[in-house]
């Protein structure tokens, strides 16, 4: 039908080539596109036309309206006879691949047109195979879509394409195992290639005798000392890009691939790393200096934390002594007893160790804590800020629920530290053994303790006290919450009677 745009036919127009013998209607590139006001009619009345995929082109650009009585000859049952009853997939059995998505597919001279410009794909699963149509080659044009990467060459109908047009796309790379082999002409403008691998160089340009048009213009080219492939292949191979002369580094202003001097390419590279290094390490140097300080100010906020875990971890413990861990806390020992045992130790134990040499702060329930105040909350507050808790151990204690909690909590904070802070006083005969608690009988099959009737009993018991450096002013009070409570005799009256 090219014969109507050589001739210059103009609208209206009208064709008669009814009743003679042809069979294939063809309209190659040439062949005007019809719009809706252009009056025109090719009659083909009596003719055999075979209706078959040659004959798809006419369901482009309004080809349909100029055949109006167009009618097929009958190859199969299935076929009506009319011409406008036959739907485009009836016409050109695309089987067992289908046209893609949003494409058109035609054949035009000599080639399978698979049109897929501005049809919105990123991705494209397979193609038609120009041997449907009694082709050889396939035209894919893919341009002004949201492909990432190529197709791969493993798509079905892929490894036909002699003629692939990509621009206009989001392509940052390109793999030899996305290109055709035999593949002439290759658009990849307009896209986001910073470069080209060895491999597609290497096969696709240097040793590729097929390739005759390769487009790359209007992508943002990094030219470096790395790229001394690229532009060698480019300069070399120059007659088959063209748009060589538009193939501009992105990195440098007004310089194309063609004009880059590699030399100072490099020279300048090698300068920007060494700059690159000297910054490496002036912000490395600056980040442990950092560190150091953070961990030197750590260190002094948390002094006490510190020393307390290394010497719970035995790390350093040449270094850290015991007091220094303790010189926050209010007492040198905390004396944990059953109410039957006062007197014995109000009037024996405390004296000595407060009277003595050194002179040891105790703290005792009686003198120390706050009646009406919570029990068990005291009971912690006397172990933690005490140094030592001793443990007057009698059947009165073993028969006590609060002097054995008192142990228990003495004992948690021995083994959350790591250190020996019980001593046990053991304070008359102990009758009846089965009340002790688990806990307390495991702790003394497992650790010696001092017997009242040991005549060494005095310097044993000082030399298990803290070895103090200096003195602090004494205190009777007991921090409870961060508050600092003093007990009258009203509330040790009430404290005894409730004991009892």
């Amino acid at each position: 039908m090219d014969w109507i745009f050589e001739i210059g036919i103009t609208c209206p127009f009208k064709i008669n080539l009814e009743r003679n013998l042809i069979k294939h209607v063809y309209a190659l590139s040439n062949f005007r596109s019809i719009t809706h006001s252009c009056r025109g009619e090719i009659i083909m009345t009596g003719n055999q036309i075979e209706c078959d995929c040659k004959l798809a082109w006419i369901y482009n650009n309004n080809y349909r309206r100029l055949f109006s009585d167009l009618q097929c000859n009958q190859t199969s049952n299935k076929l009506p006879t009319n011409f406008a009853q036959l739907r485009r997939d009836e016409l050109c059995a695309w089987q067992p691949v289908q046209c893609p998505r949003n494409c058109d597919c035609s054949t035009k001279s000599e080639l399978l047109h698979i049109n897929c410009k501005g049809a919105q794909l990123d991705v494209i699963e397979e193609l038609p195979r120009p041997e449907q149509v009694f082709l050889t080659t396939s035209l894919l044009d893919i341009s002004n879509n949201r492909f990432t990467n190529l197709p791969p060459n493993t798509t079905f109908g892929y490894a036909n394409v002699s003629k692939l047009y990509a621009a206009n796309n989001q392509i940052t790379n390109i793999s030899l195992l996305e290109l055709p082999t035999d593949l002439t002409v290759l658009d990849l403008r307009n896209n986001r290639l910073k470069s080209l691998c060895a491999d597609v160089l290497r096969v696709f340009l240097n040793e590729s005798t097929k390739l005759q048009s390769l487009y790359l213009s209007a992508n943002p080219w990094l030219c470096d000392c790395a790229s001394h492939q690229l532009l060698y292949t480019v300069r070399a191979h120059r007659q088959r890009i063209p748009d060589v002369e538009q193939l501009r580094c992105d990195n440098i202003p007004n310089v194309t691939l063609l004009t880059a001097s590699l030399s100072e390419l490099c020279q300048t590279e090698d300068n920007v790393k060494r700059y690159q290094y000297m910054i490496a390490t002036i912000i490395t140097a600056a980040f442990i200096i950092i560190i150091f300080l953070l961990i030197v100010a750590l260190f002094f906020k948390y002094k006490l934390q510190v020393k307390i875990w290394l010497y719970a971890h035995n790390i350093l413990r040449c270094c850290i002594r015991e007091y220094e861990l303790d010189e926050n806390k209010t007492f040198d020992a905390f004396i944990s007893y059953a109410h039957q045992e006062a007197d014995f130790v109000n009037h024996l134990l405390a004296p000595q160790l407060e009277q003595g040499e050194p002179p040891f702060r105790v703290c005792t329930h009686e003198r120390n804590w706050l009646a009406g105040a919570y029990i068990p909350e005291q009971i912690i507050e006397s172990v933690e800020q005490s140094r030592r808790t001793i443990i007057v151990l009698s059947q009165h204690f073993i028969e006590s629920e609060w002097a054995r909690m008192e142990f228990r909590t003495a004992h948690q904070c021995s083994l959350n530290e790591g250190r020996a802070r019980i001593i046990m006083i053991k304070y008359g005969e102990i009758i009846n053994s089965n009340l002790l608690d688990k806990e307390l009988k495991a702790y003394l099959d497992m650790n010696t303790y001092l017997d009242w009737q040991d005549a060494k009993f005095w310097d044993k018991l000082r030399y298990a006290m803290p070895h103090k450096v200096g003195t602090k002013p004494n205190t009777d009070m007991l921090a409870v919450n961060g508050r600092m409570y003093v007990m009258g005799q009203v509330e040790i009256n009430r404290l005894r009677g409730e004991n009892a």
